[in-house]
């Protein structure tokens, strides 16, 4: 068994506050309730549509958090929990949520361009609909995450760890088309669209031909 991580839960923990005074006093608030020598999580932080721009909140305790529509461009994350986060339609651009616990967090429809999420865990994740055009992916731990519509075109997955036999990671209409799949690794259920203008779904033994031609043999194709 690993080390036991443990996250920033007071202010003193916060690296850079947001420059936006409201986004700044509802983390202010937030922190402020969770008692510094416990994991439990009394509350969540309540920060809808909200701008974070100018933050650092790596290594926050961030379970449950509410950043539906936030605007999150730019944020470092970093190995922050995010547990079950709501960031619907939030705005991640360029943002780095690298080695983040994102379990089942849910992040339909969000802007996530160039985002960075090397090596996070998003089991059970919901990225439906969601724009990752370009994000990094890479190493990133996906289980039974869902990525039903979204565009992935041109991301980085190498070495990533999609799902197992009983978690497998949904790609179904995802667009994938130039992606860097080098050494990826487990199972996937389509169909995938690897088409970069028009439509081409491919499921079965194509897409597992699409990722072994792709340099991920070991990918594995589920229908």
């Amino acid at each position: 068994m690993g080390p036991v991580t443990r996250y920033g839960r007071t202010p003193e923990d916060v690296v850079r506050w947001p420059d936006d005074p409201a986004a700044r006093q509802a983390l202010k608030t937030y922190l402020e309730s969770l008692p510094p020598d416990s994991e439990g999580i009394f509350t969540m932080l309540d920060a809808e549509g909200l701008d974070f721009t100018g933050a650092d909140l790596s290594g926050l305790a961030l379970p449950g958090a509410i950043l539906d529509g936030a605007i999150l461009t730019g944020v470092s994350l970093v190995g922050a929990d995010l547990y079950a986060a709501w960031l619907n339609g939030a705005t991640l651009r360029g943002a780095d949520l690298s080695d983040a616990n994102m379990r089942k967090a849910e992040g339909r429809h969000c802007d996530a361009q160039g985002a960075a999420f090397r090596g996070a865990v998003v089991g059970r994740a919901d990225f439906a609909g969601a724009d990752l055009r370009h994000a990094d992916l890479s190493k990133a731990r996906f289980g039974r995450g869902s990525f039903f519509g979204a565009d992935l075109r041109a991301a980085n997955l190498r070495e990533c760890v999609f799902g197992s036999d009983i978690r497998t990671t949904h790609l179904r209409d995802t667009r994938i088309a130039d992606c860097h799949v080098e050494g990826a690794t487990g199972t996937v259920r389509g169909p995938a669209d690897v088409g970069a203008q028009e439509a081409q779904l491919l499921d079965g033994a194509e897409l597992q031909r699409w990722f072994a031609d792709h340099g991920a043999p070991l990918v594995e194709v589920r229908q």
